[in-house]
């Protein structure tokens, strides 16, 4: 009896240590259901198929969004809200003014881009981050999700490919925005005296906002259009590469962002736009968010 008592034991403390963001991807969930370590919060995005890209009648679309075909053959986790600034302090231990200042990288390119934050504070995005940067807070935050037990040796943290981010966006809809095919200032920040859908103008804040600020998506997740661009993973190719895990390029000049800004018209937040940046490049309106995969 001792000896059963023993091995009952050890396999109830071996469950117990099964990680439990690792445990989370690799189970079978509703799309949108979520799993929070103690400060981020992640979304269950479940593998599927969509059209990338937009339609000839889109109004606003530009040359290099010619649908493809793309299946995602893997789950992954994706952060419901873009990094915040309180974020970074906890994985980086640093700043946004600490950042900005130990940092002589150029800006990123774009209109009136200024040297400092448009908004600051715990619950706003951070920004000012090039693309090695978010690369760098994959890495830490990998680490410490690993060393506290909740995510396991063969999970990451890192940045979605732009076919998992428009994916995510889109949360099984053909919708040109998260939410519908109008974007005013009632769906998100941006420049929304130049709106879409409608000609209404709206309040245009000239920052970005708290995470959270507007609805999300229907997989939950927040400020997919608007507020930043959000670094991807991959080099921007000019062309949409279709099939199954479209893969990353071996080389490039510029790496994808998406989703658009907080000082930029409603067409360049639109799901399916495609911008890129120098991955050494800053700016008040570029920013990032992660995803949790399996390797």
């Amino acid at each position: 009896m001792k000896t059963l008592l023993t091995f009952a034991l050890s396999i109830t403390v071996l469950f117990a240590e099964v990680p439990a963001l690792t445990s989370f991807l690799s189970s079978a969930q509703e799309a949108g259901a979520t799993s929070s370590t103690e400060h981020f919060t992640f979304s269950y995005i479940p593998a599927g198929k969509f059209t990338m890209g937009s339609p000839e009648s889109e109004t606003g679309r530009g040359s290099d969004e010619n649908q493809a075909e793309v299946t995602l053959t893997k789950p992954f986790l994706m952060c419901v809200t873009e990094v915040t600034q309180g974020h970074w302090k906890h994985v980086m231990g640093t700043t946004i003014a600490e950042l900005i200042e130990s940092k002589k990288d150029p800006l990123g390119r774009g209109a009136k881009l200024r040297k400092e934050p448009s908004a600051t504070g715990p619950e706003q995005p951070m920004c000012f981050v090039s693309y090695e940067d978010a690369i760098e807070f994959c890495a830490k935050l990998t680490k410490m999700l690993q060393e506290s037990g909740e995510l396991g040796e063969n999970s990451i943290v890192t940045l979605p490919t732009e076919a998992q981010w428009e994916y995510a966006a889109r949360a099984g809809t053909s919708n040109i925005f998260t939410t519908g095919d109008m974007f005013t200032d009632k769906e998100g920040n941006f420049l929304a005296t130049i709106p879409y859908g409608t000609e209404v103008k709206g309040n245009y804040i000239k920052a970005t906002t708290p995470a959270k600020s507007y609805a999300p998506n229907a997989w939950g997740v927040y400020d997919m259009n608007g507020n930043l661009y959000e670094w991807c993973l991959d080099w921007y190719t000019e062309t949409i590469l279709g099939g199954a895990d479209p893969a990353e390029m071996t080389t490039g000049d510029s790496r994808n962002t998406r989703g658009g800004a907080w000082n930029r018209r409603a067409t360049s937040c639109r799901n399916a736009y495609r911008y890129s940046y120098d991955p050494t490049q800053r700016g008040n309106n570029i920013g990032f968010r992660v995803i949790i995969a399996n390797q």
